[in-house]
């Protein structure tokens, strides 16, 4: 035996050793594996949800909300450009509040629908200052139209595609990374046109109900500005019933000095949606300002502020300028720590990177003696007053609310967990709910594998037969095929699900057509009265062309179906195409080496294939 043929051997006995190391631990059922080999292999083959049953989920990605946040960035742009080209603001340099209001006393920037910004000068002779270079700068802009001092952009219909579709993507990665931070591995989470489907095998009730809260949060942390100066809410008549005005005296204000600033207050259990709902009908009738916002936050002080009774649930709200001055996406790390100070309560610490720590300290800096809002979702979660410059990187958020030590510890590192995975790019809004039990699976399962088992033992009884020693070479590379299949499966961490056994099935009979092939070409080169060394040369050489035509346009099939289909028939597709590789490898490579024994190894002048 030449050397290149121990060689190969050596190839396939590692790699097969090698495949089972990977799938032992899938298979510790039934044959326990030791602890070195489950520890050393972190991959499983986990049962899919229409075996193991378990939970689906499915959301709409509100993508109309990224067209609006892409206008917004792009209003802002402008506005901040076109106070550069009046003179009002400086190149490279960060505009404060007041500087920015003075170039709002020389043009406004508006929004208006889902697409449009509505650019008005106080001065038409400003208007040329917003000419075509601006516009084009944004290649996501156009003008619609130009009267005098009014401009009308809006962003272009060919990109509102790529913008929703990169929301939808984004969503979905970081749905997967919430979920990947539950530990939860064997779930999956797809995105099929506007919908992002999560799928959870197993689990129980309480599981469930965590990553239904987990995936829903928004996660979108803010740090904003509250405006105690503004008599907005003071001036605000009618208020609804269960909704009083009430005032309180802050250190705030440009002055530093204190500050009478008036907010609303609902109490009782909806209070808060009670306070919500009139909030969203102040900003649907357009009386809260464009550069405004008023959001709700829980009461802290349950004492008499507000005129809450001791341990009585009441929200109020907060007056904000519109800007978000540091944002979430600014974080490095979060965790959980105890406050010392307030008998270990908890909270969530954050750490800010290079740039957020530099825009946190600017904020801070700027803004002594005014409250700092951290909202949350558009929840106040707290309003501190700013004593004095913060730099470092370092902020807390406080979870409030008078709550059981084990509600605020769980709240606080649900939001780690959010915080650290990214605010998704856009709400998302549950569309459906199913609780998928496992008896169906299970009983398809069952039939399927018997069906299996059947039909793969009677086929290779009928090779053996048939083919004799050709057919037991058969039989020895189609059950090769299936440990590889199954290896990789273990190896990508695949899950297992109906479709899957299907594919599987599938490639064991495309695995026993690639052996018939060969056979039957070394059977016809041994009845032309050639030795079964060259009978077996020319067979395989013969055979080459029609089992990698035939197991490439099946490839081609599954690429198209893994590119195009979802879910389940991604699933089938990519189980497809790891058999096609894994049956060319044992049907030309390992068969070729058995053969290759027999002939050059051993010898045998008579080989025998039916």
């Amino acid at each position: 035996m030449e050397k290149g043929w121990y060689f190969r051997l050596l190839l396939i006995l590692v790699v097969t050793a090698s495949a089972w190391i990977i799938l032992w631990p899938s298979l510790n059922t039934w044959i326990p594996a030791p602890a070195a080999v489950r520890k050393f292999v972190s991959g499983r083959i986990s049962p899919g949800l229409d075996i193991r049953g378990g939970l689906r989920l499915s959301y709409d990605v509100e993508v109309d909300a990224a067209v609006r946040d892409r206008r917004e960035l792009r209003a802002d742009e402008l506005l901040r450009e076109l106070g550069q080209r009046v003179g009002l603001l400086k190149k490279g340099e960060s505009p404060s509040r007041e500087e920015l209001g003075k170039v709002r006393e020389r043009l406004t920037v508006t929004n208006e629908g889902d697409r449009r910004i509505h650019v008005a000068f106080k001065d038409e002779k400003d208007a040329g200052k917003l000419d075509h270079d601006l516009v084009t700068r944004y290649n996501d802009l156009r003008e619609v139209s130009r009267a005098g001092s009014d401009v009308i952009l809006e962003v272009r219909s060919e990109f509102l595609e790529q913008i929703q579709d990169t929301a939808v993507q984004q969503a979905r990665e970081t749905i997967q990374n919430r979920v990947d931070g539950l530990g939860l591995r064997e779930a999956a989470v797809t995105a099929q046109n506007t919908d992002i489907i999560v799928e959870v095998p197993g689990a129980d009730q309480a599981t469930f109900d965590r990553i239904r809260e987990i995936i829903s949060k928004t996660a979108r942390l803010e740090f904003e500005i509250v405006d105690d100066d503004a008599s907005f809410v003071s001036e605000l008549s009618e208020l609804p019933a269960g909704i009083t005005r009430h005032t309180e005296i802050v250190s705030a204000g440009t002055s530093k000095s204190q500050t009478s600033s008036s907010y609303l207050v609902a109490r009782g259990k909806e209070s808060r949606k009670q306070l919500t709902d009139y909030v969203e009908t102040l900003k649907k009738s357009g009386k809260i300002p464009e550069d405004h916002k008023l959001l709700v936050g829980e009461l802290e002080r349950m004492s008499e502020e507000g005129g809450a009774k001791q341990g009585e649930l009441a929200w109020r709200t907060y007056y904000l300028f519109g800007r978000a001055e540091v944002t979430g996406q600014a974080i490095e790390d979060a965790f959980v720590a105890n406050d010392p100070q307030a008998g270990g309560k908890p909270y969530v610490a954050i750490n800010f990177n290079s740039e957020g720590a530099d825009s946190f300290k600017e904020l801070t800096g700027r803004n002594v003696k005014r409250r700092m809002a951290i909202v949350l979702d558009d929840v106040v979660a707290s309003a501190p007053v700013i004593q004095t410059e913060i730099g470092g990187g370092h902020c807390q958020v406080t979870l409030g609310g008078f709550r059981p030590y084990n509600e605020v510890l769980n709240e606080a590192k649900d939001l780690v967990l959010v915080l650290k995975a990214g605010a998704l790019p856009v709400p998302i809004r549950p569309s459906n709910e199913q609780m998928i039990g496992p008896s169906l699976g299970a009983d398809g399962v069952a039939q399927g594998v018997r069906g299996a088992l059947v039909s793969i033992i009677i086929v290779l009884l009928f090779m053996a037969f048939y083919y004799e020693v050709g057919g037991v070479i058969a039989d020895v590379m189609v059950m090769l095929h299936l440990l590889f299949l199954l290896a990789a499966q273990a190896f990508f961490e695949a899950t297992l699900t109906l479709p899957g056994l299907v594919a599987i099935a599938l490639n064991m009979g495309m695995a026993v057509d690639a052996n018939v092939l060969v056979n039957e070409r070394i059977r016809e080169e041994l009845r032309a009265g050639k030795s079964a060394r060259v009978a077996v040369e020319q067979g395989f050489a013969r055979a080459f062309s029609s089992v990698f035509d035939s197991q490439i346009t099946t490839l081609v099939a599954g690429v198209v179906l893994f590119q195009y289909g979802t879910g389940p028939i991604k699933g089938f597709a990519v189980t497809l195409i790891l058999g096609i590789c894994t049956s060319l490898f044992t049907g030309i490579f390992c068969s070729r080496v058995a053969f290759d024994w027999l002939v050059r190894g051993l010898r045998v002048q008579r080989l025998r294939v039916g």
